[in-house]
């Protein structure tokens, strides 16, 4: 409804200027202020000398009451839907704009930064390019078309950031990580500096969760799914490079040799060649891992690789899908170095291969090793979910409803709360 004296004749030039002086001297109130205000007005305004209110000034007066009413109505709802916008986040672009499509685009010579109100920062690395998609009071939602992003989220209470990659999607609470998407080979790497979060897609049943100082890539084309430690990786990049082989001096005469002398000890045989198979595994030469370990003999590679060895083979044989080897060094390095904390999470990915291979029964056994063993570990959420999953179904409902209460207990928030929700009957 219109209330100017153009579109409702019935309202007079002074009630329309009163209506207007409401308006402007009123502010936003509520419609029972506005009203109180607007007879304070009225009331100065006949005690004027020479003010004589007719009964046309009345039914003025009564009709400008009438419309600050609903204007104080009107504008209560507007300042409250302004007030709930007011708390949505707002951002601006450092060193770049937002394209016509809605984009921000780095290039060689430019890095933008994405500064959002509530702290959190996503700038964008050379050639990348991404969408801000969608943003409220709690988060907002991006979208990476290409290249790496580094963001630091803003922990708070309630927030929900979501990062798009290809098919994949990144949850995220408070944290700092790197994102990067190449759509021409359909990989997404994400290494996670500090906090956790969880990327679902297409190559996984379930959310893989991330947690500090883990590196995971996704290959879409060929469904690997590679998760290893950070500093494995630095490690490997700062690795000396290999020595010159002999064919870069095939020009270069070689001396001849010198017999020792009589009695020389004999030399002590040379120490075996390292074989970095951590190195190997960040690079992602999986396969490379695990034929060095068959020709070394597997019952040695199981009996003498350090635990840092073990772990890379385990793991390369599991995204190989080799699972009797996998399961055979994960064994060993339980075996072998039960109190560290990867002896202690081969037990949940011991738990992971059994799911596959000999039941839910031998599953459960070692997920409630791992939750004994490590209560507080980076798989304690996952492997109470698959608890109650496998409850469920070898016992039923009944007792998979105590696994559920005590999953929401500890992860009110975690991937499994819905389903333990649904058990525990709780809303």
């Amino acid at each position: 409804m219109m209330l100017d004296e153009e579109k409702d004749p019935a309202l007079s030039p002074n009630a329309a200027r009163a209506v207007e002086l409401a308006r402007l001297s009123l502010g936003m109130m509520s419609p029972q202020q506005r009203v109180q205000g607007l007879l304070r007005l009225t009331e100065r305004t006949a005690r004027r000398p020479g003010f004589r209110l007719s009964p046309l000034r009345v039914g003025a007066l009564a009709l400008a009451v009438a419309a600050a009413v609903l204007l104080g109505v009107n504008g209560w709802q507007r300042g409250t839907r302004s007030d709930r916008l007011s708390d949505r986040l707002s951002y601006e672009v450092e060193g770049g704009a937002v394209q016509q499509d809605g984009s921000v685009q780095a290039d060689t010579s430019s890095r933008p930064k994405v500064r959002f109100s509530d702290g959190t920062e996503v700038q964008l690395a050379e050639m990348a390019r991404a969408h801000i998609v969608s943003v409220n009071e709690q988060g907002a939602r991006v979208a990476l078309d290409r290249g790496e992003v580094h963001a630091r989220v803003v922990h708070r209470s309630e927030a929900q950031w979501l990062f798009d990659a290809g098919p994949f999607l990144v949850t995220v609470t408070g944290t700092a990580f790197a994102l990067s998407w190449a759509p021409e080979d359909e990989r997404l790497d994400l290494r996670l500096e500090n906090g956790a979060v969880v990327v679902s897609g297409p190559l996984s049943g379930e959310p893989i969760a991330v947690r500090a100082g883990q590196w995971l890539t996704l290959r879409q084309r060929t469904g690997e799914v590679l998760l290893r430690d950070l500093d494995l990786q630095q490690g490997a990049a700062a690795s000396p490079a290999p020595a010159p082989s002999s064919s870069d001096h095939a020009e270069e005469p070689s001396a001849a040799p010198v017999p020792d002398p009589p009695g020389t000890p004999a030399a002590a045989p040379a120490a075996e060649p390292r074989r970095d198979w951590a190195g190997k595994l960040a690079a992602g030469k999986l396969d490379v891992i695990v034929d060095e370990a068959q020709r070394r003999g597997l019952d040695a590679s199981f009996a003498e690789s350090s635990n840092e060895e073990l772990s890379a083979l385990a793991d390369a044989a599991r995204y190989t899908r080799r699972n009797d080897i996998a399961r055979r060094a994960l064994l060993a390095q339980r075996r072998r170095f039960p109190a560290t904390q990867r002896g202690k999470e081969a037990a949940f990915l011991l738990g992971r291969l059994a799911e596959t291979q000999e039941g839910g029964a031998a599953a459960l056994a070692w997920f409630e090793t791992y939750l004994k063993e490590a209560p507080q570990g980076a798989y304690a959420s996952e492997a109470l979910g698959r608890k109650m999953v496998i409850v469920q179904r070898l016992h039923g409902d009944a007792q998979a409803e105590t696994v559920a209460r005590a999953y929401l207990r500890r992860f009110p928030g975690g991937t499994y709360t819905q389903a333990a929700r649904a058990l525990a009957r709780t809303p």
